[in-house]
């Protein structure tokens, strides 16, 4: 089972709202999508400097999993803060009941900032190796260096 701390509930809030803070800083770029049934297009703003090599559904997951940590967290807060005197350990089924919620709520905060941070660290690797990023005469430079 897992046992979060209430510092560790606070700490995935506070770096789901850090991500989402940075996410509406960045610039964006519009990229278009396909819709699922009647094959119209839609335009979808991506940040260029992470995302513009994935598919722009990666970055809605991304998005999304943001957005599960920040309210998985805090309901986990909110029902640890409403628990008898912090205890967890009363007999009646109301209490049961409230233990199990909080600890689905800190494990699937913790399975949701997981997610986010995972897609974000390939999106960050992937942008980093793309051929775009090079200057094509650093590649056929260093390509040449490589050989010898």
């Amino acid at each position: 089972m897992v046992f979060l701390s209430r510092k560790h509930l606070e700490s995935i809030l506070l770096i789901s709202f850090a991500i989402a803070a940075i996410l509406l800083a960045l610039p964006r770029e519009h990229k278009e999508e396909e819709n699922g049934g009647g094959g119209t297009k839609t335009t979808t703003p991506i940040p260029t400097v992470a995302f513009n090599t994935l598919p722009p559904p990666t970055f809605h997951v991304f998005v999304l999993s943001v957005i599960f940590a920040v309210t998985f967290s805090f309901s986990a807060i909110l029902m640890l803060d409403t628990d008898n005197n912090g205890t967890r350990n009363n007999c009646n089924y109301y209490s049961q009941l409230h233990i199990v919620l909080v600890r689905f709520f800190e494990g699937a905060s913790l399975a949701s900032i997981a997610s986010a941070l995972a897609i974000l660290c390939q999106a960050l690797f992937l942008t980093a190796t793309s051929s775009t990023c090079w200057p094509p005469n650093t590649t056929s430079s260093l390509l040449l260096y490589l050989r010898c």
